[in-house]
């Protein structure tokens, strides 16, 4: 059996958090990336989704994947 390398939102969240811990503040880790810190809280706040950047920040990546599933036969 294969392990997954699949995290759900709070371990996302808290790896945002603790690349954001490693600076003063979360202004400078917001600074550090060339974004505003609002910007930042909005995302740490999911206001909005978190960027490609501070994905990358944090050591972590955006992976989409795609399945199908079989409908419902409406032709009854």
């Amino acid at each position: 059996m294969s392990r997954s390398n699949a995290i759900d939102e709070a371990d996302l969240c808290g790896a945002v958090n603790r690349w954001v811990d490693k600076f003063p503040s979360g202004a400078e880790a917001a600074r550090s990336l060339g974004m505003s810190p609002q910007a930042l809280n909005a995302q740490r706040n999911a206001v909005k989704p978190y960027s490609p950047r501070v994905l990358a920040a944090a050591g972590l990546r955006r992976v989409v994947t795609v399945h199908y599933e079989f409908i419902e036969d409406t032709r009854s």
